[in-house]
């Protein structure tokens, strides 16, 4: 076993890699489909929904809602349709996910923080990755959505597909991104060391540019005090990923 990698460094830690854990011939194989996706993450929310509506009216067999897209949804679907994440049932009326909800509920995410990872120059990335723990004769598990290492330091990324729109009036929404920081910040308390570090990879928009200013502001405060890094809508673009992953290796 590699004195440096992922699975030692944690055993170190009394973690330990567990079987379940995501695909990276998978990951590499969807990497058109999710980098479309995240460069158009508002619009990838309206169809997915339309396809999760599609798919239930289809299973209970109930009267199918006709698909209300415009052009640009049209050729999203098309594209989805081309990668296999949907299909068209044989009278053409429902849309059915057909890789499971998984991907489109968020796998996608987390393979397209994995393509950012190795784009980013890591030297080893898991992701979906189950961990094994034991403190103190007390045994658990966690699922962390992405593992980085460079050189002998850990990071971790918790990916979260929410809504795009942030509408403070939403207390579940803000709990959400507010559990995110938490999670995150769990992460790095139970299996990082000082030094490494954790962000959260989310898909809502939490800068609103017309006022230069944060549109959550308690959640950045929070962020801040934790010392967990906030990826948000904005930088879900590919470049801007890359840099945002590359800096839990700075």
């Amino acid at each position: 076993m590699n004195s440096t990698s992922i699975q030692s460094i944690l055993k170190q830690r009394g973690a330990w890699l567990k079987a379940t854990h995501g695909d990276p011939k998978v990951a590499e194989a969807n990497t058109a489909i999710s980098r479309i996706i995240a460069n158009d993450y508002i619009l990838f929310e309206k169809v997915r929904d339309q396809i999760f509506k599609s798919t239930e009216e289809y299973v209970h067999r109930v009267p199918i809602t006709p698909l209300y897209l415009d052009a640009k949804g049209k050729a999203l679907l098309e594209q989805l349709e081309k990668y296999g994440m949907v299909i068209r049932e044989p009278a053409g009326n429902a849309i059915c996910e057909t890789k499971s909800k998984r991907y489109l509920s968020g796998g996608w995410l987390e393979e397209l923080a994995w393509l950012a990872a190795v784009e980013a120059g890591a030297d080893e990335a898991i992701f979906g990755q189950v961990i094994g723990w034991e403190v103190k004769g007390y045994t658990g598990e966690n699922e962390i959505d992405l593992i980085v290492r460079r050189g002998d330091h850990l990071g971790f990324v918790s990916c979260k597909a929410l809504r795009s729109e942030l509408d403070m009036q939403d207390r579940k929404h803000r709990n959400r991104l507010m559990d995110a920081v938490h999670e995150a910040d769990n992460l790095g308390d139970h299996f990082g060391k000082p030094g490494e570090k954790v962000a959260v990879l989310v898909t809502t928009d939490l800068f609103d540019e017309a006022r230069d200013a944060p549109r959550y502001n308690a959640l950045m405060g929070k962020a801040a005090v934790l010392d967990v890094q906030i990826i948000a809508l904005e930088d879900l673009g590919w470049d801007k990923l890359v840099a945002a992953i590359h800096g839990l290796f700075d």
